[in-house]
This record gives structure tokens, sequence and C-alpha cells, in this order.
């Protein structure tokens, strides 16, 4: 993949990772901005991330500080001999009440609040909790505050699925609903190129005929 890619100069490549997949009790449950742990094939898929990086030369690794990205990005980190950057900006959106339930429970005692959530997805806020558009914001604070320092370079970022997805969207210039046309699996990449003025799509999910 990446020798087609061309040398960022004048703008920055983002190399955006999902967080890994993760064992079956976390993955039916709410995490929100909450820690959750890695399944064996999400361990393996930080296996992968290394061989695609091993010929990128990365200015630093950044992450959410959920352990289910940081871990992985401390692992990205040190095979590039840096040290990973938790910041809470990067954390994925808190889900109030309903963190750390069991989806089917929430589907049962609030059905009516999580279809509002997902119809007014960038919008709505889980009772208690924050809406994705609060996350994406405080993801481009952090962009805004980053990209005068790495132009012409090449950062890592593990992120959340939805903040991922949320944060391509506004950058693209689409609408925050239309962030689950590019939702990525768990551990996939998508390489974003940020210029002043504009972003381009590097790469969406290279990995994608592997599976």
């Amino acid at each position: 993949m990446s020798p087609v890619l061309p040398e960022p100069i004048d703008f920055c490549r983002l190399w955006l990772f999902r967080h890994p997949e993760l064992d079956a009790e976390h993955a039916q449950r709410a995490i929100g901005d909450g820690p959750a742990d890695l399944s064996r094939r999400g361990r393996a898929q930080v296996l992968r991330w290394l061989e695609l990086m091993k010929p990128i030369e990365v200015e630093g690794v950044w992450s959410s500080p959920q352990p289910q990205c940081q871990g992985p990005a401390r692992a990205l980190a040190e095979a590039h001999q840096k040290e990973v950057v938790a910041d809470a900006r990067l954390r994925d959106q808190g889900m109030g009440r309903w963190q750390g339930r069991a989806w089917s429970d929430v589907m049962r005692d609030e059905d009516g609040a999580v279809r509002t959530f997902f119809a007014e997805l960038g919008e709505a806020n889980a009772p208690g909790g924050e809406s994705l558009g609060e996350g994406v914001e405080r993801m481009l604070n952090w962009w805004t505050e980053l990209m005068p320092k790495v132009a012409g370079k090449s950062v890592a970022v593990v992120l959340p699925g939805s903040l991922l997805g949320g944060f391509a969207a506004a950058m693209l210039g689409m609408r925050l609903s239309r962030c689950m046309s590019l939702n990525l699996p768990h551990g996939g990449l998508a390489v974003l190129d940020a210029f002043h003025n504009g972003v381009r799509i590097g790469s969406w999910n290279p990995d994608a005929l592997r599976e």
C-alpha cells in the first residue's frame, strides 16, 4: 500500500486506526468513553498494524486514553521508538446512563430513546451523556492545535470507531449524520491527507480483501 502513496510534503498524512476487536463481553455493551478488553483476534490485529507500518516513518502516535486504544497505540509507538500521547479529547462520546450496559437491555428499557439517538446521529445525546458532534468537536480542537506542527509529516492516531468516522466526515465536509457510510471494522485503517485547504482520502480499509 505505502509505495503507491505520494510522500507527504505540503500536507499531513493521518493514519487513523480504529481500535481492535473487543472481547465478546464488551462487544455487546455501550462502552462509550469507558474501558474494554480486546479479543484474541483484536490482539492479532495489532500485530498486523505493526507489519503495515514498519516501512512508514511517523512523527508521533496519538490515542484515546481508553485502554483498548492506548494499549495498541503504545505498541505502534514503541515499534517506531516513540512515546504514545494519550489525549482526553480523543476519547469516545460519553454514553451517560447507558454506559457499560448491554445494548439489549438498553433497547428493551429505552427503545424510543435509542431510536432517536441513531435517527439523529451526531446531534442526539445519550441520556446524561454526549452527542457524537460534541466528541468530534473535541477532536477537531485537537487537530487544529496539532496541524501546524506536523505539516509534511505522518502521524498515527488510534481511535474509537464512532469518533474516527465522525472526524473523517467533518474533515471531508460531509454531514455528521453520514459518518456511518465511513464505518471501518475493528482494527481497520483509514488514511487521510490533510492540506491547509482541504482533505483527500489516501486509502480506506486497505485490508478489506484479506478478510
